[in-house]
């Protein structure tokens, strides 16, 4: 199947709506993407890091805060067939310091909207 003929056929299915849990968290269905980490004076890495894309934006998943490691979602993802790798998850929003994951507040760091996964819930073969 051809990359365009996968991407007319996703086009037809109805946007899932995230709901909210009981513990202030989001079950969304997203997929995840892997962008080459890019230094502060604009030098391309070949370290890459995982997001969640949205539709108006990516948000960097924040490990050292989450409750699953990468190489959880990497086993998740790598069951899924195709370009576009999407997955449930239970996720939190927030807001801060991306590169932190410790009380050394002296570094410089990447600072916006991330998020932090709780657990996987399921993937979808696309």
């Amino acid at each position: 199947m051809s990359c365009s003929t996968h991407l007319k056929s996703d086009m037809g299915k109805k946007k899932v709506k995230d709901s909210q849990t009981n513990q202030g968290t989001s079950i969304i269905k997203a997929p995840v993407v892997f962008k080459n980490f890019v230094k502060k004076n604009g030098q391309v890495t070949d370290k890459k890091e995982a997001y969640i894309r949205r539709s108006i934006q990516d948000y960097f998943i924040k490990f050292c805060e989450s409750k699953i490691e990468l190489e959880a979602l990497e086993r998740s993802l790598a069951g899924i067939e195709g370009v576009i790798k999407a997955v449930t998850l239970e996720v939190e929003f927030r807001d801060g310091y991306w590169d932190i994951c410790d009380e050394n507040f002296n570094q410089q760091s990447r600072r916006g909207e991330y998020i932090i996964i709780h657990r996987i819930i399921a993937n979808e073969k696309k």
